[in-house]
């Protein structure tokens, strides 16, 4: 689907993080980018072009997007983690916990869920849109505030 878009200069986005695999009988780790998010790609299309859509079979249903301020946030906060090139996880559903913001380091005035506060914290943010948490482990020095 990607593909599709870029030759007809759709732009869209699709975020890849580095994913960690095992190759062949001898089990060698390799580094592939592999999409966050399996199945789901982001674009911004105007109504009269939908029909350019209709015209592949590659996708399973379009998703329109009704808090588009609240999903753009979610997606912004997803390239900066992307940035940081660390391990993450991703799973479905959406985390509850006590809700924090980075306020120091690489992933300063980052929101999101506090997972476990010990020596290797971790740091949950969530893109409701796709119901999907990404978890990463924090700096135990990063600064969070705690929000209400």
């Amino acid at each position: 689907m990607a593909k599709y878009l870029l030759q007809r200069e759709i732009s869209y986005y699709l975020p890849l993080y580095n994913r960690q695999i095992k190759i062949g009988a001898s089990r060698r780790e390799s580094i592939i980018k592999a999409p966050l998010f399996k199945g789901y790609l982001c674009f911004a299309l105007d109504r009269n072009k939908h029909n350019l859509l209709y015209e592949t079979h590659d996708f399973a249903r379009i998703l329109q997007i009704r808090d588009q301020d609240t999903f753009v946030a979610e997606l912004q906060s997803v390239s900066k983690v992307i940035k940081t090139e660390q391990d993450l996880l991703v799973k479905p559903g959406l985390l509850k916990g006590r809700r924090a913001l980075i306020v120091s380091g690489p992933l300063k005035g980052l929101e999101g869920v506090i997972v476990r506060h010990a020596k290797s914290g971790q740091f949950a943010i969530t893109v409701e849109m796709f119901n999907r948490t990404v978890i990463l482990n924090v700096n135990p020095f990063t600064d969070l505030q705690i929000l209400r």
